[in-house]
């Protein structure tokens, strides 16, 4: 729910005359100051001390990039798509983490689970009506992947609550700058207000903090494996919320994102069964 109904906020806040860099910036900021306690910790100026090119790395892939990507996709494209999109992550996570360990990362029935949901995101976007926002959307979806996979190779022994708040702060006045340079103050409604604030406390504060703690108890591949789902919930809030259609290739895509999910995440049930090694839970 929290991964799929960002795109319902932006589009409602585009709608309200709120320009996409300062979407990006203001759900930053909202979720930096909501977790602002946690980011002026101790421990968190300790690891901002000890990791700050880390940090900073992190904050751009996983933040500065994608945001502003997806809103700036989301003038040209549907909420709905925006979510359909999103869901090739699991796609780029497979193929950065080949790149980076030389080895096939997963078992076969994950590949194909993976290959299979990306039919369904293949049937579901279809031959038009993409826009130009769809490219925009696929930088924002390999974005998002390198970063689940740095956080689980760099962060895997920090508690995910801190990560995201340094990281969030990072990452905060990054974007004010780019929003302030490239667009003119909106004129405040509370409609448009109402969205941003949702996007930074629900979507952003809320989504990073339940997302970085999946990859700590499970790992990036499988953790990518929510924007399968996302989908369903953003071209459902669109269809309900924006009168976006929904088709018999919207239903189908819809399944087959389901079985894609399914047999990705049979790999911890055969590990299970055979005893085979997994991946460890990180001290924390």
């Amino acid at each position: 729910m929290l991964w799929g109904v960002p795109y319902l906020f932006i589009e409602i806040a585009l709608r309200e005359g709120v320009g996409p860099i300062t979407i990006a910036a203001g759900r930053v900021v909202v979720a930096a100051a909501v977790l602002l306690p946690v980011a002026l910790s101790d421990k968190s100026f300790q690891l901002i001390r000890l990791r700050f090119w880390r940090l900073a790395v992190l904050a751009v892939v996983e933040v500065v990039i994608p945001f502003s990507m997806i809103s700036l996709g989301g003038l040209t494209i549907s909420s709905g798509l925006s979510g359909i999109i999103i869901a090739t992550e699991p796609i780029f996570v497979l193929l950065i983490i080949t790149v980076l360990s030389r080895r096939p990362p997963t078992s076969a029935a994950a590949v194909l689970g993976v290959a299979v949901g990306f039919g369904g995101v293949v049937v579901l976007l279809g031959v038009d009506g993409s826009g130009p926002g769809a490219a925009l959307l696929l930088v924002a979806s390999a974005s998002y992947a390198l970063g689940a996979v740095l956080v689980g190779r760099w962060f895997s022994d920090v508690p995910p609550l801190r990560v995201v708040s340094s990281m969030l702060l990072l990452a905060a006045p990054v974007l004010i700058v780019i929003a302030v340079s490239v667009e003119s103050v909106p004129v405040p409604t509370w409609t448009g207000f109402g969205a941003v604030a949702a996007l930074g406390l629900a979507c952003t504060a809320g989504g990073f903090w339940t997302f970085f703690t999946l990859i700590a108890h499970a790992d990036a591949t499988r953790a990518a494996l929510i924007t399968y789902v996302a989908p369903i919930v953003a071209v459902a809030a669109g269809a309900v919320l924006l009168d976006e259609q929904i088709g018999a290739r919207t239903l189908t895509g819809i399944a087959l994102i389901f079985v894609g999910a399914a047999l990705a995440t049979r790999r911890t049930e055969q590990a299970a069964s055979t005893g085979a090694v997994v991946e460890p839970e990180p001290n924390r």
